[in-house]
């Protein structure tokens, strides 16, 4: 609709020429648009216009006539063109939120969809999503609280020994603010980039070239292309240093929707770090490419998180859009998230997942209508944030909800390909405490 406006309103600037009526005139622009053209070299209509025996005046009228052919020829096209070409692209116009992140996952608003159509999203993002990777579902204590995505309980998978150790050997090596990093980055600035240079760049280097060629009477085709990839560039670059501004803004603003604190125990020599790697390769088995490489090579080294009174970890996902470029040192996609709690937590501190119904389960959080469940030491929560393809799955965003009592986790990522150090567990320290 708008690209017919504007064409409209444009051709009908175009036809209001000084040689006719302007009703008429007007008339043969809606209708005739593409004949106009001819009427500076129309002698039947120059000789039936009123005042037109001046030959100064017919000189001028031939020079508005000419710059407004040019007009019609080069603006108008590539107006519309744009127009066209910078309709929403997949990732602005279906309900993908901007994804941010911990440690490059992602971060994303919460409740602020509509329920159409977060019920439309729902259904093609379930559409969308394949199959989750392998694991063994016969693992002592595994009971599954969702399905589809898949979401599991598993009752005692550390023993308390192993949650204290973890918990005693995360204060002494210390905590420290966890980190916060801006997943997706790479895929906003290019959608943004490209947003930019179909729309705004486009029409400003368009309508500045025409507006430069208004005062020119030798203005020609070339010289008003020239004028336009001239102004193109410059905002184009303009558009760049706004978009990274822009971006670096988005990521230093991050840190307040994470404030716990955190640390990596890679030390497979202490009990509880062992012991969870051995319980966490157990549940996901041996690689299916290839049962002689240990399955805790694809693992991020276990990290151990504190949420002290009031500390939240906000709606986010754990997987990223962009994991191929962005978390491609660290074994690409988040294929897996296993939580442990290692302690119990009597006010407070539930994990939420924002888009999933609520469980009938006995540590489903009473009267809540999304999938909440209370921590309880020892107990694990293993959950799917993409497919085995490392398909993203927006079902599983979840969140740590404000802590009263104190709260601590132990948390493993499984990677789609082997996780190098110092993100992941050396080799040596596989052979000699695996």
């Amino acid at each position: 609709r708008a690209s017919r406006e504007i064409e409209s309103m444009m051709s009908i600037y175009i036809c209001q020429s000084p040689f006719s009526d302007h009703t008429n005139t007007t008339q043969q622009g809606s209708s005739h648009r593409i004949s106009l053209p001819n009427y500076r070299n129309n002698s039947t209509m120059a000789t039936a216009a009123p005042n037109t025996s001046s030959a100064s005046t017919s000189v001028d009228y031939h020079d508005v006539l000419g710059r407004r052919q040019l007009v019609c020829k080069i603006v108008i096209p590539l107006l519309l063109f744009s127009f066209n070409f910078c309709a929403p692209t997949e990732a602005f116009s279906s309900p993908r939120p901007i994804c941010y992140g911990a440690k490059n996952h992602g971060w994303v608003p919460s409740a602020s969809t509509p329920s159409k159509l977060f019920a439309s999203t729902m259904t093609t993002a379930a559409s969308l999503v394949g199959s989750r990777m392998s694991i063994n579902e016969s693992y002592p204590g595994l009971k599954r609280v969702h399905s589809n995505p898949d979401v599991y309980v598993i009752e005692q998978f550390l023993d308390d020994a192993s949650c204290d150790d973890l918990i005693n050997k995360a204060r002494e090596k210390g905590t420290s603010r966890s980190p916060v990093a801006y997943a997706g980055w790479t895929e906003d600035i290019k959608d943004l980039l490209g947003l930019a240079a179909s729309g705004p760049v486009s029409w400003g280097a368009i309508l500045g070239a025409w507006y430069e060629a208004q005062g020119d009477a030798e203005a020609s085709v070339p010289s008003l292309v020239l004028h336009a990839l001239r102004n193109y560039a410059a905002l184009f670059a303009v558009a760049l240093v706004g978009i990274v501004v822009f971006t670096k803004f988005r990521a230093d603003s991050l840190q307040n929707l994470r404030t716990s604190s955190s640390t990596t125990l890679d030390d497979l020599s202490q009990v509880g770090a062992k012991n969870f790697v051995l319980r966490a390769s157990d549940l996901y088995g041996p690689t299916p490419s290839s049962s002689e490489i240990p399955a805790a090579s694809f693992f991020e080294a276990p990290t151990v998180i504190q949420y002290e009174k009031d500390q939240v970890l906000a709606p986010h996902y754990d997987a990223n859009r962009s994991a191929d470029v962005e978390d491609a040192n660290r074994g690409g996609q988040t294929l897996s998230t296993l939580l442990v709690y290692l302690n119990d937590v009597a006010n407070g501190g539930t994990t939420r997942f924002g888009k999933l119904p609520a469980a009938d389960y006995e540590r489903q959080v009473k009267g809540e209508r999304n999938l909440n469940i209370i921590p309880k030491k020892g107990d694990a929560l293993l959950f799917f944030p993409a497919d085995k393809n490392g398909r993203f799955d927006e079902r599983t965003e979840h969140e740590g909800c404000p802590a009263v009592d104190e709260k601590w986790i132990a948390r493993i990522w499984r990677h789609t390909d082997r996780v190098p150090p110092p993100f992941g567990l050396s080799d040596s320290s596989m052979e000699d405490h695996l």
